[in-house]
């Protein structure tokens, strides 16, 4: 007994890590290309999610108002007793065909069952609540890729910025080493004698300066990074790999195909979500005119008495048909009508003040994607440039030809183009993703 209580003991602790080890959560690692990581946030983002199941709820909406047309039955049970019989009920208790009198005590309990179909045969309501009902499935639609372009545009941005942030990063640290360097060497000359102290001070300044732009940037990484994970959906403690790199990506760049598009304001998004407000609105608007019109139904009622000794005057089916005509109402519908117009009458200018918007907007975003074409090429010169210059001011500080301060400036001058270098390769890749938004066409 007691070896087979060590056996089950001791199979139970070999089982037990290998059931926390399957059990326990792995370091997620997600490696994505930029294309993938767009593909991921519109798998997994909620906003997408909550956009889908507003589209999934418009459609169920379209059967709901549907189903008012169809064919609707009811059925009602119901059971009573009468404590005291009225004396009218005494009057209708006669003597059977066997000559013996009712007893009223059978009177007292009742139970029936009343099944009633109705169809509504007309409805203005109806119609037009049916035709709001397919405009509204369009506008979830509409909704719907709206979100996701607006998602796309936003990873991407997000996805470049860490990597403009971690190549900026890397160059900042390897200049920080550089310095580094360079200082050491300073203060065993200055040791030796054959420097000033100020040489020393001035180059310790540059590597502060240096130090404290390289911890910023490391700062920025990892909070650019939660960004585009909180934009992917993805768990915030998992690890992000991006596979793209800033230059691959702007060698893909194909201007002329970007810029000879023809932009056409009847297939922008903005602009139908716009166009579909105005048809909910002239929808609105004969819904009101509708509540001048009659509505007509008709039912068929059955009706089932389980007490088949019980007096009852409701006659077992009846067929039936019902009207109802609106006659006055003091103008109440009149002035609906009235603000209903008006609101039509709104949104068509709404809509038209949309459409010259977006022509303007396009126009803008094709001068701010040509400017930052224009500048990011300039700072790539300049870049080079500065690069250049240091390097040789570096060369010639070894050589005791000029001071520590114009090396500093040097270098000072070459920070100042790696800024604008990479701050220019973050405005041209977000005016081209606001282009190739506003250019997006929406296919229904």
């Amino acid at each position: 007994m007691r070896t087979n209580k060590k056996r089950i003991i001791g199979l139970l602790l070999i089982g037990l890590p290998l059931c926390l080890a399957a059990q326990a959560p792995k370091d997620s690692v997600l490696r994505f290309s930029l294309a993938e990581a767009k593909a991921y946030a519109l798998a997994n983002s909620p906003v997408i999610k909550n956009a889908e199941l507003d589209l999934t709820s418009a459609k169920r909406k379209i059967w709901e108002t549907s189903a008012i047309g169809l064919p609707q039955l009811s059925g009602k049970y119901s059971y009573s007793y009468m404590i005291k019989i009225p004396t009218i009920y005494k009057q209708f208790a006669m003597a059977g065909s066997g000559g013996q009198a009712v007893d009223l005590n059978t009177l007292k309990a009742t139970s029936t069952l009343d099944i009633t179909a109705s169809q509504l045969i007309f409805s203005g309501s109806y119609i037009v609540g049916l035709q709001t009902a397919k405009v509204y499935k369009g506008l979830s639609e509409l909704g719907l890729t709206k979100s996701q372009r607006d998602l796309n545009e936003s990873v991407t941005n997000s996805y470049l910025l860490v990597l403009v942030a971690s190549e900026n990063k890397d160059l900042i640290d390897s200049t920080y080493s550089n310095t580094l360097k360079n200082l050491n060497t300073v203060q065993r000359m200055y040791q030796q004698g054959m420097i000033e102290e100020t040489d020393v001070d001035q180059l310790q300044l540059a590597a502060n300066t240096l130090k404290n732009t390289a911890d910023l940037l490391a700062w920025q990484v990892e909070i650019t990074e939660r960004l585009l994970k909180f934009q992917l959906g993805a768990d915030l403690s998992s690890r992000l790999i991006l596979t793209d790199s800033i230059k691959g990506y702007i060698n893909s760049l194909d201007n002329n195909s970007l810029l000879v598009q023809d932009f056409v304001v009847e297939n922008n998004v903005d602009f139908r979500l716009m166009d579909t407000q105005a048809k909910l609105m002239k929808l609105n608007l004969m819904l009101n005119k509708s509540a001048f019109l009659p509505d007509v139904a008709g039912f068929y009622q059955h009706d089932k008495n389980f007490n088949t000794k019980a007096i009852s005057f409701t006659p077992p089916d009846l067929v039936g048909l019902s009207v109802s005509i609106p006659l006055f109402s003091s103008g109440m519908r009149l002035a609906r009508v009235s603000q209903a117009r008006i609101l039509y009458e709104k949104t068509l200018n709404t809509k038209q003040q949309t459409s010259d918007g977006l022509k303007v907007s396009y126009e803008q975003s094709k001068s701010n994607y040509l400017a930052s074409v224009n500048k990011y090429n300039v700072s790539k010169e300049n870049l080079k440039l500065s690069e250049k210059i240091y390097n040789k001011s570096l060369l010639k500080y070894k050589e005791g030809v000029i001071s520590s301060l114009e090396l500093t400036q040097a270098q000072n001058q070459y920070l100042q183009s790696q800024t604008s270098y990479y701050s220019s390769i973050l405005e041209l890749t977000s005016s081209k993703a606001a282009l190739e938004k506003i250019l997006s066409k929406y296919n229904q």
